[in-house]
């Protein structure tokens, strides 16, 4: 079976997504106050972000559409009609709780409308995100008003983790989780693998958000294997960003043949310029994994999402029988 044909009928799940970075660049476009290209500069092949500032900025333009309640719900159907097009069946998205508050937005209605985007066959759950770079500027109210939302599913913490601000937000993630609410946080991709252990030890944390730089710490790698822990990482983030020189120099691959629980997801696809898909088939042309892999990783997202056992059951049964196809087309 070709890569291509096994991608298109694979079952996957979008675990590290961004709402207002996947924002579809044609609903950027046709809501910018000022002229935009056709393409965004910074999809192009060797294009890198000089910084985490510049980042920022790109992801600010996206977030121009995002005007109103009605405004989400168009984005979100655009978004899920994408990621259902690629035969996604669950997908966690995050919102930024800060900025939604300054728009002075009602949260329920935004994260129903958000809800309400996802077609039949996808099963979508929302997290409100906390930012590293933002902890002196998210007051208490607004820590409330998203822990409070009988609609909302998991919190995650993002950002400059740089800041060095972890701390800040142990307690935050400690009611969240009296709540039975779902958490994650960014941890070992701007910052080195201290972050990581600040994540899992402060926060509380099972899921990391790229982890990239704990191949940096190898007693950090045991205890990630070890511990279950699963590192939801997106490789052309991570390129785009500079983490890694190139896609060659990830460390998905090592992680993975250490044991470590890793899953595939694309960050912010607008701005890094790559579909979900498109990231499992460089990792086959660019760092050689294997059909039966690729599966494997998706097998371990959908291990960590917040679905029915017997759906999860039904999926995996899906993702064995596909391998055996490939597999006995290439006996």
């Amino acid at each position: 079976m070709r890569t291509a044909e096994f991608i298109r009928a694979l079952p996957k799940a979008e675990v590290h997504l961004h709402f207002e970075g996947a924002v579809p660049w044609a609903m950027v476009r046709a809501h910018s106050r000022g002229a935009l290209p056709e393409h965004p500069a910074w999809w192009a092949d060797g294009f890198r972000f000089e910084d985490f500032k510049q980042f920022r900025l790109a992801s600010q333009t996206c977030l121009e559409s995002l005007v109103d309640v009605a405004a989400y719900h168009r984005a979100a159907e655009a978004v899920f009609g994408g990621l259902r097009a690629q035969n996604v069946r669950y997908t966690e998205v995050s919102f930024d709780a800060v900025r939604l508050a300054a728009q002075e937005l009602p949260f329920t209605d935004v994260i129903d409308a958000i809800k309400r985007g996802a077609p039949p066959g996808l099963t979508v759950r929302v997290f409100g995100a906390f930012a590293y770079h933002k902890h002196d500027t998210t007051p208490e109210d607004v820590i409330a008003a998203t822990l409070n939302q009988a609609n909302l599913d998991g919190i995650s913490l993002h950002g400059d983790e740089t800041v060095r601000s972890t701390a800040r937000f142990a307690d935050v993630f400690a009611e969240a989780r009296h709540k039975r609410l779902l958490t994650k946080a960014h941890a070992g991709e701007l910052s080195g693998p201290a972050s990581i252990t600040s994540a899992l030890d402060l926060l509380g944390v099972r899921r990391i958000e790229h982890g990239v730089r704990a191949i940096e710490d190898e007693a950090l790698v045991e205890r990630l294997a070890a511990d279950g822990v699963t590192l939801d990482m997106c490789p052309w983030s991570n390129v785009r960003l500079a983490v890694v020189r190139d896609l060659t120099a990830h460390p998905i691959r090592r992680l993975h043949a250490r044991g470590v629980r890793v899953t595939v997801s694309t960050d912010d696809p607008t701005v890094f310029g790559r579909s979900l898909s498109e990231e499992l088939a460089s990792l086959v042309d660019d760092l050689g994994f294997a059909l039966p892999e690729v599966a494997q990783l998706q097998s371990n997202a959908f291990a960590v999402a917040a679905m029915p056992a017997d759906a999860r059951a039904a999926v995996q049964r899906e993702l064995d029988a596909l391998v055996a196809e490939a597999e006995s087309g290439r006996a």
